[in-house]
């Protein structure tokens, strides 16, 4: 916990500081402040939960684990939006957030697009749509972030038993 706090003043400091520097200066110095800080979030999250699991909010489980990896890419600032001949696309990290994701995130007002808002893929090109959470999606995330992947085939809510390992096997076997 102490090293998310001492992270989270560090990100304040320099998010202030950059300011002195310029807009692009400042760009450049806080382009990992978004993804830093839903780090720290993620860490604090987790330690709640490990600490005081019955206060901690249920996580929303109308989204998938695709929805929900989308919402935490949202946050980093990871996902942009863009057209070209009349065909919707989406530019994202690893994991990639598919336009069909985006657009049921959409749907249920977890997301939001800031039309040109973002620079263009490439030198000279067409500014991008940038990705934001709004404040429901703020609060989706919030209920997910910092719980440990969702399992393929698990479906949202249900916690699968955990595998025995081969001591406890033996151990119930005899």
């Amino acid at each position: 916990m102490t090293e998310t706090v001492v992270r989270l003043k560090q990100l304040a400091y320099l998010s202030t500081a950059s300011a002195d520097y310029g807009a692009q200066a400042a760009r450049e110095l806080t382009a990992l402040a978004p993804e830093a800080a839903v780090g720290c979030a993620a860490a604090l999250a987790a330690e709640t939960r490990r600490r005081h699991w019955s206060t901690a909010i249920a996580p929303d489980e109308r989204l998938t684990a695709t929805q929900r990896t989308a919402l935490a890419q949202i946050a980093c600032g990871h996902v942009v939006a863009s057209s070209s001949l009349g065909r919707e696309f989406t530019r994202s990290r690893e994991p990639k957030v598919l336009m069909s994701t985006l657009r049921a995130l959409e749907s249920k007002d977890l997301a939001e697009r800031t039309p040109n808002s973002a620079l263009g893929a490439y030198i000279g090109g067409p500014p991008q749509d940038r990705v934001r959470l709004t404040p429901a999606g703020v609060t989706a995330l919030a209920t997910v972030i910092g719980l440990p992947p969702a399992r393929p085939g698990t479906a949202p809510g249900i916690t699968p038993r955990p595998i025995p390992t081969a001591a406890q096997a033996t151990t119930r076997s005899r």
